[in-house]
């Protein structure tokens, strides 16, 4: 018995000299390990994100300002035929007109 406790005691001994010896090696392991883990998170939640958004099935409206096409029930309408796609290129788009 006492040959089985000093043959645990010395692995033990090793094992931790080992793990000391790669702490930096380890450390490194373990902090890339968590960043995947949280890329595959936030790859999850934006999946989730766009399954849950509605597609949208109507007609697309092009921004004359920036040029970007949105959805028209999602655009700013500017009298019969003028959509931009937010406030933002509205506002840019009457500030140079």
């Amino acid at each position: 018995m006492k040959e089985a406790f000093f043959i645990l005691l010395v692995l033990l001994v090793l094992a931790g000299l080992t793990l000391y010896r790669y702490r930096r090696q380890i450390k490194t392991v373990l902090e890339f390990w968590r960043s995947i883990q949280t890329i595959r998170g936030q790859a999850k939640a934006s999946n989730e994100q766009l399954r849950d958004e509605p597609v949208s099935a109507g007609p697309l409206v092009n921004c004359p300002k920036c040029g970007t096409w949105v959805p028209e029930e999602k655009a700013i309408r500017l009298g019969k035929s003028a959509f931009y796609c937010s406030t933002k290129c509205l506002e840019a788009s009457v500030k140079t007109g």
